[in-house]
């Protein structure tokens, strides 16, 4: 952007979309967060989401949870016109800019994955087994095109475990223990599993 938008929605109260709207929040931005989910941040302790929210809604951003984004009109230098829907109806929002910031997906273009024999599947991701081995057993996958978080401190993990399985000596990437961090401000850190998911496993 060239100039620092007056308004702006954000669709996705994750990670990137929560680092953005906190940091253009502090830029002068009046900041609306519409998350399809119940909480910001659902893969974090209860607790801890609840908290975060309150920090930042007393920062100045503004959140519509359980909300999803029915239509939206791009008027370019007009702005934005949204429609917004949640149990209590059909909403109408307006702002200078939209940040779409509802997930990630793997980016595979330009690995000629069909010349190698291999194909994604329909998340784009690549398949493998609990050593990263492809469908081709001499090739290998790691980091955003298998599953789990698109962290580059988790490829890095796999793609010394992969190296260590290549040399035989096994290799183990423990995906209990990768931290993650929204760098929003205040910042915040896990690693582990929630509380929630803790419990659900008794």
């Amino acid at each position: 952007l060239k100039e620092i938008p007056k308004t702006m929605v954000v669709i996705g109260g994750g990670v990137i979309g929560l680092e953005m709207a906190s940091v253009y929040q502090r830029l002068g931005t009046e900041v609306h967060v519409v998350e399809f989910a119940d909480r910001i941040c659902p893969f974090l302790d209860k607790e801890v989401t609840t908290t975060f929210q309150k920090v930042l809604t007393k920062q100045g951003l503004k959140f519509m949870t359980s909300t999803k984004l029915v239509s939206g009109k791009n008027n370019r230098e007009k702005g934005v016109e949204l429609v917004v829907e949640n149990a209590k109806g059909q909403h109408n929002l307006k702002c200078d800019v939209v940040l779409l910031s509802v997930g990630r997906k793997p980016f595979t273009e330009g690995l000629d994955l069909s010349k190698a024999g291999l194909e994604a599947n329909k998340f784009g991701k690549v398949e493998i087994n609990n050593h990263w081995q492809t469908a081709k057993s001499h090739i290998y996958a790691i980091g955003d095109v298998v599953s789990g978080p698109m962290l580059a401190h988790k490829a890095e993990e796999e793609g010394i475990a992969a190296v260590e399985h290549l040399c035989g000596e096994g290799g183990h990437v423990n995906y209990g223990a990768i931290p993650g961090v929204i760098y929003s401000y205040p910042e915040v850190a896990n690693v582990g599993l929630s509380e929630e998911e803790l419990k659900e496993k008794g």
